[in-house]
């Protein structure tokens, strides 16, 4: 059996790369390991600890979008150290005008779900406490929206547009 240390990194395939590298370097303070303009791709990471966590391959403008019923990658999550820095994050998406898709107390995390340029689900999240976690009879089915997002969709409300949506 094969025991991994850890997962390593994601390659996401992009329309264009230059939009791409700049949400994910200046909205997500990501650090530029490598760039790779012939193939072209960019490797990156935070706070500069592995030689990748992410990679962004182009595939050009063509290139068809995401679709909900198909199979493959649902998220990507990037954690946070506090609930302040979540809260922080969260006001840095309300100033650059980043669509909030829902926020969410699963129980076991506090997360905002957002999508970058080519629609990629991303998450950022922090760890709840054992306090909180122990408030909710399943830790990873919370469904609430998070107090400090009222104005923003929550997971509950998404999942209730989809039940109407395939009524």
């Amino acid at each position: 059996m094969i025991k991994a240390e850890r997962i390593g990194h994601v390659v996401l395939k992009v329309r264009n790369l230059k939009r791409s590298r700049a949400f994910y370097t200046e909205l997500l303070g990501m650090d530029v390991m490598m760039e790779i303009p012939a193939i072209p791709a960019v490797f990156l990471a935070n706070h500069r600890r592995d030689h990748h966590e992410i990679a962004l391959f182009e595939v050009g403008a063509e290139a068809e979008g995401l679709q909900a019923k198909q199979i493959g990658l649902a998220h990507v999550a990037f954690r946070l150290r506090s609930e302040e820095e979540l809260r922080a994050a969260y006001d840095e998406f309300k100033v650059k005008r980043v669509p909030i898709s829902f926020t969410v107390n699963h129980g076991v995390t506090k997360s905002i779900y957002f999508r970058d340029p080519d629609g990629h689900e991303l998450e950022v999240y922090c760890d709840n406490s054992p306090a909180e976690i122990a408030k909710f009879p399943n830790p990873y089915l919370g469904m609430n929206k998070l107090d400090f997002a009222l104005d923003d969709p929550g997971l509950a409300d998404v999942m209730g547009q989809l039940a109407q949506t395939q009524l």
